[in-house]
């Protein structure tokens, strides 16, 4: 079994925002690329893309990372198909698996990093969720202990993982970062406007709790 992986939700049909989001040029990459990105640079294996209607394009975007693109048939139906589809790609490899949202891209390497170092500590004292928050405000990647897994399994319709996260909070820990923009996620033409002028300098190494 390997160490950690990594889902990545991006089969969403970007409803806000008129258009894919997932393939927005973001400073010369698509929107997306941003978290396979990270997944990769973070030694995260396997990562597993999980794709919608637009899955050979994907795979087009990222042939040069050691990242799998998998195709979702009922992606229309909501993200927990999503999810359920990467945690069934991957559940049988490792013991633990973050999953990213696609339309994230200013979270660094050092984020993952860090909530790894925090779950190698938390897991001998039975905790299976990592969450980073970022200026308090809880976000992704979300790192689950593959305890969780048949619970994600379960959830139905269009939503994530909130559900089963709430049904742990005693085996949740958080860790916080004070920069609010790695937690931002772009789902709307305006944030688009506000967030895509922003400098991605995602891999500094400053500032970041020990």
């Amino acid at each position: 079994m390997n160490d950690i992986g990594a889902i990545i939700l991006a089969a969403g049909m970007s409803k806000r925002m008129g258009q894919p989001k997932q393939f927005l040029n973001l400073h010369g990459k698509p929107l997306f690329r941003y978290s396979v990105e990270t997944a990769v640079h973070s030694g995260l294996r396997p990562v597993v893309v999980v794709s919608g209607e637009h899955t050979e394009l994907l795979k087009e975007y990222i042939r040069d990372l050691p990242a799998m693109v998998i195709h979702n048939p009922n992606f229309a139906n909501g993200m927990s198909t999503s999810l359920k589809a990467g945690v069934k790609a991957i559940k049988d490899k490792v013991p633990a698996s973050f999953v990213f949202l696609s339309d994230q891209p200013f979270i660094p390497v050092m984020v993952v990093d860090r909530l790894r170092k925090v779950y190698n500590v938390a897991k001998s004292k039975n905790i299976k969720i990592i969450r980073p928050r970022y200026a308090s405000v809880p976000g992704h990647p979300v790192l689950f202990a593959a305890e969780i897994f048949p619970e994600l399994l379960r959830i139905e319709g269009d939503r994530g993982a909130n559900q089963v996260i709430r049904q742990h909070l005693d085996e949740l820990e958080y860790v916080d970062f004070d920069h609010s923009l790695w937690g931002v996620d772009i789902d709307t033409p305006e944030e688009w406007n506000i967030y895509s002028k922003e400098k991605n300098d995602k891999n500094t190494t400053d500032q970041v709790p020990n």
